[in-house]
């Protein structure tokens, strides 16, 4: 695939996205009095909205200092990983398309792949090969989700062991996350010998991702401890919620929610993630009510926190790109001399969603 020449970020329309975030609003606002006047089965979800005005603030602003410190986590790790790759990519460069690709999961249509369809571009941009940016992405993505399948596999064992919960919640997942490391293990050991072309280029690239990730592993740097930064303090903002609300479970329980949940990323259904988490809360005794309420002010934090910073982040992203690219790419091919340039976050994303376009097979490949 090839980014270096055909790429027009477009920009943000400001209308567009307020839009987007007035018209949610306005619907949870007219459910949420149809809960409260129904009543009946739907009260539990009606007590929960009443309980969000009784959390306490200092839990709520503990939250959106918890995800920041993940999102330094990410930069970290991300400044560690691609600044291996290409010089170009420092800590500053890190910070914007770490902010950046947030911005473009939360706004844009991107299946859940906009922050890897974001940073695989931007390695691009920097002058490194197609392969070799795949290849750090992907070195990157399995540094990350170590941490996430380690996690599930650990405190789903121990649940399993001590009892707690139903047995095939916490066992079952935890043996497909062993198994998951396993196999990604067994691939950088051996590449399969038989198969379809494309699925053993697929392992091939895996296979040295996961050496590569060995490789820093070894190596030590402090930087790698932004994979587990991520994941710790958003699961953080959790765990901040439900102590809001007064209904924190044990720390071994609300990890194993937290991150069992998180794997309703994978599937194609709005709402999946906050399901999966509040379904696994509810079978380990929370009160439902206390469960709903603190999961959508977690995911409230997690996904709109991000997402103002994310459009800065865009506009100073842009600003790189053309400095990479020298002084002639500094306007748009299709912009005039003397052009308003206040929507210049717009026409990045547009460029970004049109790369979606072009390269998802390719992204299928090295996104989670």
């Amino acid at each position: 695939m090839d980014t270096s020449t055909d790429l027009t970020l477009p920009s943000l329309d400001v209308r567009l996205i307020s839009r987007r975030a007035a018209l949610p609003a306005v619907a949870a606002a007219v459910v949420a009095g149809a809960l409260i006047v129904a009543g009946g089965p739907l009260e539990t979800f009606a007590h929960a909205l009443r309980r969000a005005v009784d959390a306490d603030p200092r839990w709520v602003a503990a939250a959106a200092g918890f995800e920041l410190l993940s999102f330094a986590g990410y930069v970290a790790l991300l400044w560690l990983v691609a600044g291996r790759a290409t010089s170009r990519m420092g800590i500053r460069e890190s910070v914007e398309v770490t902010l950046g690709g947030a911005a473009a999961t939360r706004l844009l249509p991107t299946a859940g792949v906009g922050g890897a369809a974001l940073t695989l571009w931007a390695l691009r941009r920097t002058g490194l090969g197609a392969r070799a940016a795949g290849r750090t992405l992907l070195t990157f993505l399995v540094l990350l989700y170590a941490v996430f399948l380690g996690s599930i596999a650990v405190a789903g064992t121990l649940l399993a062991v001590e009892g707690e919960g139903p047995w095939a919640l916490t066992a079952l997942p935890a043996a497909a996350a062993a198994l998951g490391i396993a196999i990604a293990l067994g691939v950088g050991v051996r590449l399969p010998a038989e198969g379809p072309a494309r699925v053993r280029a697929a392992a091939r690239l895996l296979g040295e991702a996961v050496r590569d990730g060995l490789g820093f592993v070894r190596a030590r740097d402090v930087r790698l401890l932004g994979a587990v930064a991520w994941w710790a303090f958003d699961a953080a903002v959790l765990g901040a919620m439900l102590h809001a609300f007064g209904g924190a479970p044990s720390l071994l329980v609300f990890v194993f929610a937290y991150f069992v949940g998180q794997a309703g990323n994978t599937v194609p259904i709005p709402g999946a993630v906050s399901g999966g988490i509040v379904g696994v809360l509810l079978a380990f005794g929370v009160d439902a009510d206390i469960a709903v309420v603190s999961v959508l002010g977690y995911r409230s934090v997690a996904i709109w926190l991000p997402a103002p910073i994310g459009l800065v982040a865009l506009t100073s992203l842009r600003r790189t790109l053309a400095r990479w690219a020298g002084a002639k790419d500094v306007v748009d091919v299709d912009e005039p001399l003397g052009a308003d340039v206040s929507d210049r976050p717009h026409r990045l994303c547009v460029e970004l969603r049109n790369h979606l376009a072009r390269d998802r097979p390719a992204l299928q490949v090295i996104a989670p």
